[in-house]
């Protein structure tokens, strides 16, 4: 019977597990579906929409802005997240993904990065490089 039992506790943590990874995968899904159909729907109503996900991220989704860094072998499509992570500027591809786009001297530098990239959105620019 005991066998039985383990069995039973090991199917139901696999299920657990697996339920959690699947709302995860299906949440970031739909996050990335709306942030792709929003804007285009929408237009320019959404200037002003952001929303906040749960680590702290806010994210306009109406931001599409594709940025080139300075030495010119990364171009990546910013969904409207940025950090700055010591030196590096760090931006948001998808709702899950962020990739250094550079990494600067020091801190400071990447702060203006991250400054001249928030203007340039602010602005609705298309692209900016670095």
């Amino acid at each position: 019977m005991s066998e039985d039992f383990d069995m039973d506790e090991l199917a139901s943590r696999i299920e657990d597990a697996v339920e959690s990874a699947m709302e995860d995968q299906v949440m970031d899904a739909v996050t990335c579906a709306l942030q792709d159909i929003l804007p285009e729907a929408l237009g320019e109503s959404l200037a002003d929409f952001e929303f906040a996900l749960p680590n702290g991220t806010v994210v306009r989704p109406r931001q599409y802005m594709r940025l080139l860094s300075p030495d010119k072998t990364k171009l990546l499509l910013c969904y409207g997240g940025l950090r700055v992570d010591g030196r590096s500027l760090v931006v948001q591809t998808r709702v899950s993904s962020w990739e250094t786009i550079a990494v600067y001297p020091n801190r400071e530098e990447a702060t203006e990065a991250l400054v001249r990239v928030k203007n340039a959105m602010d602005a609705h620019l298309e692209m900016l490089e670095l």
